[in-house]
């Protein structure tokens, strides 16, 4: 069986020609739901905010590739006073004036 063509599923459509020598499928499938389900169509990659939850909504959703949380970023730095100064978050240089 051979078909050719093009199946969207929110459409109902199939286009095509079947023959009973062959089984193979070639065309595009489109589908907004998978069995029932709705898709995520959110953010794939996000970054941690500092001062906020985030919370990305996929309960119930389909989800077609996972999802990324970038790392915050850190750095290590020595310092005059023969320490080590860390930034978390962003490398930004803050001037402190004690008196």
């Amino acid at each position: 069986m051979r078909l050719h063509g093009t199946l969207t599923a929110a459409k109902g459509e199939l286009h095509g020609t079947l023959s009973p020598s062959r089984a193979n499928l070639h065309g595009t499938l489109s589908a907004g739901t998978v069995i029932g389900v709705e898709l995520y169509e959110g953010a794939y990659t996000v970054h941690s905010a500092v001062h906020e939850a985030q919370e990305l909504p996929t309960a119930n959703k389909h989800l077609v590739k996972n999802i990324t949380v970038e790392k915050i970023p850190y750095y290590e730095t020595s310092n005059l006073s023969d320490g080590i100064t860390i930034y978390i978050g962003s490398e930004k240089e803050v001037e402190v004036n004690y008196g």
